[in-house]
């Protein structure tokens, strides 16, 4: 089964599954874009620096996980220039969406994936087109493999 994990969903992930994601993404095809890889290390950085929720050293071994689930292609990334930007900006308009957004559904429907996300705005948009799933329901097909 393929999982287009967006950034909501792709940082709850790394940061409670850390290196026992590893195990999992070897059994489950999970996919994301590469600019969700920078939001979610932008996401350790806000949770270290300004939240103080985690400290330093914990951002930068998530970051590691993360880095080396996407070298070692466990975590598979699509690049941006394999995105359609024609449809991608037409699915941004007609569902008020942003660009990027909207690039997770295109995304989804040229992969083949079920999108994982926990924007309520975008699983609204998306579940006309594509298969749909929140985090609560990822975690809950991964703990399958």
């Amino acid at each position: 089964m393929k999982f287009l994990l967006d950034a909501s969903v792709l940082l709850p992930l790394v940061t409670r599954s850390g290196k026992k994601l590893i195990a999992e993404a070897a059994t489950a095809e999970l996919i994301t874009t590469d600019l969700a890889v920078y939001e979610v290390c932008n996401g350790l950085w806000k949770l270290a620096t300004l939240l103080k929720t985690i400290t330093m050293e914990d951002a930068a071994d998530i970051a590691a996980i993360l880095n080396e689930l996407t070298a070692k292609n466990l975590i598979q990334t699509v690049s941006f220039d394999s995105i359609d930007f024609t449809t991608t900006l037409d699915i941004a308009q007609k569902n008020q969406l942003t660009f990027y957004d909207a690039s997770y559904i295109v995304v989804a429907q040229n992969v083949k994936a079920i999108l994982a996300t926990e924007d309520q705005k975008l699983l609204k948009a998306a579940s006309k087109s594509v298969k749909t799933l929140s985090f609560a329901q990822l975690q809950s097909e991964l703990a399958k493999f």
